[in-house]
């Protein structure tokens, strides 16, 4: 190869990765979401303290309630949990969605549950207290994670003092 295609090759590469970067960095449109559109999930319990649970006694499950306030269906896309030792399962009249875990650990699937103006569903909260093993002694704080078409996502949150 002579000198004059080395340098037509390195500018053209130069060219094409600066233009992609280019590309990359322009700010994307913001699209706006009305929620009054789309419904309003509210929890009268967002947080709930188990307190003390030993690892010996198993598992440990809270129910949260959810509510849709607003005037229109609200959708749940997606749920999963902060971590591989809390399972959660959603409840909307007599159909349930779960156990859903941690990305990562387990598949994550795409939902498409919709809670209609005053409908009410749960959230069952599953905790494993021996699921880290001897280390995971201690306090812990674990999430529930939905999120929703048009809102914020809803974090459902616990706590517990795990023992032997």
């Amino acid at each position: 190869m002579n000198s004059k295609t080395i340098i037509i090759g390195a500018l053209a590469t130069f060219a094409l990765l600066f233009g992609g970067l280019y590309l990359m960095s322009r700010p994307q449109p913001q699209v706006s979401v009305n929620p009054q559109a789309t419904g309003q999930l509210t929890v009268a319990e967002s947080f709930y303290d188990f307190g003390s649970v030993s690892m010996a006694k198993g598992l440990v499950t809270h129910k949260f309630t959810l509510t849709n306030a607003g005037s229109v269906p609200a959708t749940v896309t997606k749920m999963y949990t902060s971590c591989m030792c809390t399972k959660a399962k959603l409840t909307v009249a007599d159909q349930s969605w779960g156990p859903i875990g941690m990305p990562g650990h387990t598949a994550i699937p795409n939902l498409s549950v919709q809670i209609e103006p005053g409908q009410t569903a749960e959230v069952e909260a599953v905790f494993d207290p021996a699921a880290h093993g001897p280390a995971g002694v201690g306090v812990i704080e674990r999430q529930v994670t939905l999120e929703l078409n048009g809102q914020s996502p809803l974090q459902l949150s616990f706590k517990a003092v795990v023992t032997p």
